[in-house]
């Protein structure tokens, strides 16, 4: 797997079983891919597992983005893109758009060397915080349908955008020209954003979360929705800006097991 500049290889975690499911997980501004996989993998669900003990056949890629310069904390951070507020993440937005270019490339390299194995349709990507925003965007640009999207506490980038490009096509949803003009990814090859769309999306954010406000999560269920996704919106009352468990791990688990992989 080819990295993004000055950034390092993924962490893969490989199956303990036969390999039929893959989950690119991104992580969020400010760490890194192992240190997310540590993370994640710490919590347990209800019938004390973690998601790799849960999916034994599932096949878990870590990537970590470059360091870049980072308006929000005014020095050199890891990061998918610039973001100026996360209070108000639409504020100088055009700065996210070189970084999530190339973040949502680099996304959709990783899932190109994937399909040469299993099928697109058990493909998920998960993202948490700044990497929830960078992995929606590569699934509605990718050239395959996957079999489903993850959001842990993030948010939607160029919501208002997508939303009004979709509507002014009198309800048919067209999403195409939004990539080539505002994120320019018409260099990165085929993708179908309106078939994208049907894969189904579950989005979790704690009510306390001090980093990102769970009003940006409501905001980016609404767009999705408004995009015709299938969208499971989980608000959990404490957890402040990570998903706790077991609650949030028991989300994720049903969603995989009953929505994504059917």
């Amino acid at each position: 797997m080819s990295p993004l500049p000055r950034s390092p290889k993924p962490l893969v975690v490989e199956p303990t079983q036969a390999h039929i499911h893959t989950i690119i997980a991104l992580h969020g501004q400010g760490s890194n891919g192992p240190e997310f996989a540590e993370e994640l993998f710490e919590g347990k669900s209800s019938s004390n597992a973690s998601l790799a003990d849960h999916f034994p056949e599932c096949r878990w890629i870590f990537p970590s983005s470059p360091k870049r310069d980072s308006t929000l904390v005014q020095r050199e951070i890891d990061g998918w893109f610039d973001v100026v507020s996360l209070t108000d993440p639409r504020l100088q937005e055009q700065l996210q758009v070189e970084g999530l270019r190339d973040s949502v490339a680099h996304i959709l390299q990783i899932v190109n060397e994937e399909v040469q194995s299993i099928h697109p349709s058990n493909i998920v990507l998960l993202g948490f915080s700044q990497g929830c925003a960078t992995a929606i965007h590569a699934l509605f640009a990718g050239q395959y349908r996957l079999g489903g999207f993850v959001g842990l506490n993030g948010w939607m980038p160029f919501r208002e955008q997508m939303v009004q490009e979709a509507e002014s096509y009198a309800g048919e949803l067209s999403l195409d020209l939004f990539y080539e003009r505002t994120l320019r990814l018409g260099n990165i090859g085929l993708y179908d954003a309106e078939k994208n769309a049907t894969a189904p999306a579950l989005l979790v954010h704690c009510a306390d979360d001090e980093v990102v406000d769970v009003e940006l999560g409501e905001q980016m269920r609404d767009a999705l929705m408004t995009l015709d996704m299938d969208v499971t919106f989980k608000k959990l009352a404490s957890g402040g800006h990570w998903i706790p468990d077991p609650e949030g791990l028991d989300v994720i688990v049903d969603f995989l097991r009953h929505q994504a992989w059917m």
